[in-house]
């Protein structure tokens, strides 16, 4: 009897087991599981952040970050002399020269290889972004009698034969430059640049060439690895139909061969080519190089909105091949314009879809700073762990099998090598951190698998799971028993006005604290997540504040710079900027926009420059030569030597600019 009473006992609590969980779970032993996190071997297997405005010593003293977090490639800024000794972005964007810049904001030619130099022991390639297609103009509206752009001066001291040439041929070399407005035919794109008032260079010419072939030499010299080419759909192939040109023979075919004698490696190239070529095939330039593909996201991107996992299953690919394309959910054109100003959760969403379609090369957007301020980092999300996790799932799997599905409200991509399997998992449902979600995953293996974002357990039987999803909606599941702690700080910008709070959220960690200045001794555990106020924490009118995070052998431990400042009344501080400019031996206009005006209204005391912004919606500052006087202050005067980002919208309003670097 009491034999019985026991076994009813027994049942009873099975089934009150089976009730609770919903299912039982099978019990498995964790697999002998030996993966170690690394890089990919080669460039073309990795995927690539794009460190947009960043220095050459920025970027390299953020490669060990950078490597954690699974990036394999880094692209710079373009490596050529800038515009304007490289005042702003976009006088990136027009170059002065085809060797690497001497006075570059981005740093020295040394500093370069040393950062190359330094990436390769870490096992990441660098990338340059290179503008062949167009060169500086002398303003938006300076134009030749034919109406082509003018192109400015400034080429002269570093380029003089292209200069001297691009009208006429005086040196036996040819024309360097378009003249060809109103071409016409397949390849009318080719000959003179649409956007914006840019001296289309004459790519055809032998010159040209010869010039570009030495640029792209320098550099692998230098150790870089790979290239962007800006504008590449604007620049003829050998397979037009008109205006065809032996320009990429000559340049990045012979680059490719010099690249692979030195290092045993191909050079990784891709071209930007937004929409498509007019009239012209892709293949043009899928023979050679990959291209961009900017319709990627947007294909699938209102699946969160429509729950619908069918939009990522079935979007839609610029070209067959992923092998050909380079995709990203923002570039830095679109961040800029503000067509892209997605969430941090969003964009890493979206990033997953990329990082784990095999074959496609993938592009992260390291965001700038508001006022666009070269050499200023403007965002470290790249180091977050649901962007890492991602990257080092595509390590692990990037040359793996590659199943994709839809079951229920999920995408699901299962990767199946002969000793490793794994799955990324989206659910496009809202999140609910109690409700296991049902997912078939066919194609794995019965056994315990483990999520690098929630740290928990999940576990397959006969292809299915039980899934609780983190607050993303995103799971990445490998059979590493491994997981690495997650770090989140709300605010890292640098400076700040009277007080500022600040939030530190940590999960998955067994031991996570933080501490401010040298008071280690002080410091404070940390149980999923603190606040406090930076004032409260001031030494010097500074404050750095420390944070520590460990999950096993897995460690997260960084530094945050504070510093506060005095906004003086309704003036506009400008600070940090750099002595030479405030000694006498420049002159320093500033131009508002509404109106449109040069003035002086300014003053400097301390190192400091008080602007009175009194009525303004915005305004820029400008350097000219010392002496310099603005004839006309309501027109726009090209003579500027440098100028500064714009300061409106939140820049304004907050009352203050930091110029360090300018």
């Amino acid at each position: 009897m009491k034999k019985i009473l026991s076994l009813l006992i027994l049942i009873s609590i099975c089934i009150t087991l089976i009730s609770c969980s919903g299912e039982k779970e099978a019990d498995y032993e964790d697999f002998n599981d030996t993966y170690t996190d690394k890089l990919p071997d080669n460039a073309e297997d990795g995927l690539t952040l794009h460190a947009f405005n960043w220095t050459y010593e920025q970027v390299r003293t953020n490669l060990k970050d950078i490597a954690d977090a699974g990036f394999k490639n880094v692209l710079l800024m373009p490596v050529q002399q800038p515009k304007s000794n490289g005042s702003a972005w976009w006088a990136f964007y027009q170059p002065l020269s085809f060797s690497i810049g001497d006075k570059s904001p981005l740093g020295s030619k040394e500093e370069l290889i040393r950062l190359c130099d330094e990436a390769e022991e870490y096992g990441i390639c660098i990338l340059a972004d290179l503008v062949l297609n167009h060169m500086a103009n002398d303003g938006d509206k300076a134009v030749e009698p034919d109406g082509t752009p003018m192109v400015s001066p400034e080429v002269l001291e570093y380029e003089p034969l292209l200069y001297n040439n691009r009208n006429v041929d005086v040196d036996g070399i040819g024309v360097t430059f378009h003249h060809n407005p109103n071409a016409s035919g397949t390849g009318a794109e080719t000959q003179v640049y649409q956007w914006g008032n840019l001296p289309d260079l004459n790519t055809a010419n032998p010159y040209v060439q010869e010039r570009v072939l030495y640029l792209m030499k320098e550099c692998i010299d230098a150790g870089i690895d790979g290239f962007r080419f800006d504008a590449a759909k604007h620049v003829e192939t050998n397979s037009d139909q008109d205006y065809a040109s032996d320009f990429w023979n000559n340049t990045l075919e012979v680059a490719k061969e010099y690249y692979h004698e030195k290092t045993g490696k191909n050079l990784y190239v891709y071209g930007e080519i937004l929409a498509t070529p007019l009239s012209r095939p892709l293949s043009y330039y899928t023979s050679m190089m990959r291209i961009t593909d900017d319709g990627f996201v947007a294909s699938f991107r209102n699946f969160v909105a429509q729950k619908k996992p069918e939009l990522i299953l079935n979007a839609s690919l610029k070209v067959d091949n992923t092998e050909d394309l380079i995709a990203w959910v923002e570039s830095h054109d679109e961040y800029i314009s503000g067509s892209t100003h997605y969430s941090e959760g969003r964009i890493a969403k979206y990033w997953s879809v990329i990082a784990v379609k095999k074959g496609l090369g993938g592009l992260y957007l390291s965001r700038p700073v508001d006022d666009l301020a070269v050499g200023k980092i403007g965002s470290l999300a790249f180091e977050n762990e649901n962007v890492a996790a991602v990257n080092r799932f595509h390590n692990r799997f990037y040359a793996a099998d590659t199943y994709e599905s839809v079951s229920g409200l999920c995408y699901v991509n299962e990767k199946i090598l002969p000793d490793d399997q794994g799955a990324l998992v989206i659910y496009t449902g809202e999140v609910n951190p109690d409700e296991k979600i049902k997912v078939e995953l066919p194609h794995l293996e019965n056994g315990n698998y483990y999520d690098a974002l929630s740290g928990r357990k999940v576990v397959v039987t006969d292809g299915v799971a039980n899934i609780i999803f983190d607050d993303n909606g995103v799971a990445v599941l490998t059979r590493s028993n491994s997981i690495r702690p997650q770090l989140d700080v709300s605010d890292t910008s640098e400076f700040f006005v009277n007080d500022k709070e600040i939030t530190v959220s940590v999960k998955n960690a067994e031991e996570a604290y933080y501490y401010f200045n040298d008071g280690k001794d002080a410091k404070v555990a940390i149980d999923g997540s603190a606040s406090f106020n930076l004032k409260e924490h001031l030494e010097d009118s500074q404050a750095v504040l420390h944070v520590y995070a460990r999950n096993g052998s897995n460690v997260i431990d960084r530094a945050y710079t504070y510093k506060t400042v005095e906004v003086s009344g309704n003036m506009f501080n400008v600070l940090n900027l750099d002595e030479k400019y405030l000694n006498g031996d420049y002159e320093i206009y500033i131009w508002s926009w509404s109106p449109g005006r040069w003035s002086k209204d300014y003053e400097i005391k301390d190192g400091v420059m008080y602007v009175d912004t009194t009525g303004m919606d915005g305004f820029l500052i400008g350097i000219f030569e010392k002496g310099y006087v603005i004839e006309n202050p309501d027109a726009w005067d090209d003579h500027v030597i440098k100028q500064s980002a714009d300061f409106s919208g939140a820049i304004l309003k907050q009352g203050f600019a930091d110029m360090e670097g300018f």
